[in-house]
């Protein structure tokens, strides 16, 4: 489920993306909370802090920095939570270059949000998957930096899995057994979520117990610790006996956040929509 913070997924961001990409490009990054941060220059002037989020598409910024680089809005889309109850309207907006380190990317579309959504104060915006377009990224947790390099990955891997990467990367694991739908949020704040809704279908070690709850969207939600009895398998990932928690309000899948991404180093390729992951 894409978490327990605000979570946006831009639903019309057609960008077009020029990628100056020369070998291999190192993006240091440091940590807000479960968030990834790094800098980035936008229009050739002011460099800011985004998260870099795998539950996100598109880029996001925030009106504030819309507003300090005068730019130009072009014109109106949605974006949605997937457990809000409606879509919010906002403004769209084209970044002529965001530049990261010696990676250069132009003509990127956007939408600007008020500054509370973006999940971190000390962050400007949020760039997602479609940003890195046509280059593997590897998630370094271990070195603290996201590397960007050119080719693809071989789905004869036994640690590659086939994910759907058109907004956050989802695909199906098993949980003793039987198929489930999951996604890859590396910035979702607990290790690996279930909905509570799907309680009757898992062995659990004991009965949850209530220990946080939670704004989002669409409404207030109660998270649950518990420990699964049995194994989570993906790629060449067996997970045994699992501590896990249930979210309550009607999300529709598993979400492995930041805790589990932290054991891995996690490369995505947005062309052939795979994910393999490398454990430290």
């Amino acid at each position: 489920m894409k978490t327990i913070a605000v979570v946006l997924l831009a639903s019309i961001l057609s960008a077009t993306v020029g990628l100056a990409q020369k070998g291999t490009t190192e993006i240091p990054f440091t940590m807000d909370r479960n968030l990834i941060l790094i800098k980035a220059k936008v229009n050739g002037k002011k460099e800011y802090n985004f998260i870099y989020d795998t539950g996100t598409t598109g880029l996001v910024l925030s009106e504030t920095l819309l507003q300090e680089n005068k730019l130009k809005i072009t014109g109106k889309t949605t974006i949605q939570s997937p457990n809000s109850v409606a879509p919010d309207q906002v403004n769209t907006l084209t970044v002529s270059t965001l530049k990261l380190n010696n990676f250069e990317i132009k003509n990127l579309d956007g939408v600007a949000v008020p500054p509370q959504q973006i999940f971190s104060p000390n962050a400007s915006g949020i760039i997602g998957l479609s940003a890195f377009t046509g280059n593997l990224v590897t998630i370094d947790f271990k070195n603290s930096k996201l590397i960007l390099t050119k080719g693809k990955l071989d789905i004869s891997d036994e640690k590659v899995v086939k994910v759907d990467l058109s907004k956050v990367p989802e695909g199906y694991v098993k949980v003793n057994g039987e198929e489930m739908l999951a996604h890859f949020d590396c910035g979702g704040p607990e290790a690996i979520s279930f909905p509570m809704e799907w309680k009757s279908k898992l062995k659990l070690k004991s009965e949850p117990v209530l220990f946080a709850k939670a704004r989002t969207p669409g409404g207030e939600v109660e998270i649950y610790k518990s420990q699964l009895v049995g194994t989570i398998s993906f790629g060449s990932i067996e997970l045994k006996d699992p501590s896990i928690t249930l979210v309550t309000g009607g999300f529709g899948a598993i979400n492995f956040g930041s805790p589990f991404f932290q054991k891995y180093a996690t490369t995505i390729d947005m062309v052939n929509q795979l994910m393999r992951f490398d454990s430290f």
